[in-house]
């Protein structure tokens, strides 16, 4: 994907990077303190700043995992936006970042434990979004009903109208796909729990649809599609 975001006409790149990574961005500007239209700012200016270095930003695994490289980049966007309280979004995205998105430096922090914990819990939401839009609702709603909220399968069975191995069937199809997917709880038990997390972490939908228009407005701006 990070090879595929040098292409800057490549739209479903940057969607796919975008659905990856904002959680765990604005979530992380929330905790910091930020309010909920400086962490979208955040998350705009993270988008931002790699589509603008993205022909010269070159990831080397082996100075550290990507997580600590974004890490790094969001906890410089949170730190020079909170120290303008009157803030505007700064178009150009900054020297800081640019300095990032070129390698994790060697002194650089470790991410905390609040970003890691973070991070998975946003890549798992993504995840799962990615399953939804795979299935039929049907199995889906039968793994939301058993997997999430507990519900027995004679009670899954009545609300979705399938039968009740249906849906322990739809259940372990789900759950069997998000490992297939990357997610990194094999103990079926453990992957409910923090699906059930990633859930409660992600802002209400409107967040999500309000930022993606504003995201794809500004890589717009930036290609020069918009006067």
């Amino acid at each position: 994907m990070l090879e595929r975001l040098r292409d800057g006409e490549d739209p479903l790149a940057w969607g796919e990077f975008f659905e990856r990574y904002w959680r765990p961005a604005y979530a992380f500007a929330r905790r910091s303190g930020c309010s909920d239209q400086t962490a979208q700012d955040v998350v705009q200016e993270l988008m931002l700043t790699v589509f603008q270095q993205r022909e010269v930003f070159r990831y080397d695994r082996a100075r550290g995992r990507f997580r600590n490289w974004l890490c790094t980049v969001v906890r410089q966007k949170v730190a020079a936006l909170r120290r303008d309280q009157g803030h505007q979004v700064r178009p150009a995205g900054g020297t800081e970042g640019a300095a990032a998105l070129q390698a994790v430096p060697a002194d650089a922090a470790p991410p905390d434990a609040a970003w890691d914990e973070l991070f998975e819990r946003g890549l798992l939401a993504a995840l799962l979004d990615a399953v939804r839009r795979e299935v039929e609702p049907q199995t889906y709603q039968a793994f939301e009903l058993t997997a999430l909220h507990g519900l027995s399968g004679d009670d899954a069975a009545a609300a979705t109208g399938l039968t009740r191995n249906a849906v322990y069937l739809a259940r372990k199809r789900v759950l069997t796909r998000l490992q297939e997917l990357g997610a990194p709880y094999r103990l079926e038990g453990e992957l409910h729990e923090r699906v059930r997390e990633a859930l409660e972490m992600s802002p209400e939908p409107a967040v999500e649809r309000a930022l993606a228009t504003r995201v794809e407005s500004t890589l717009a701006l930036a290609r020069g599609l918009v006067p």
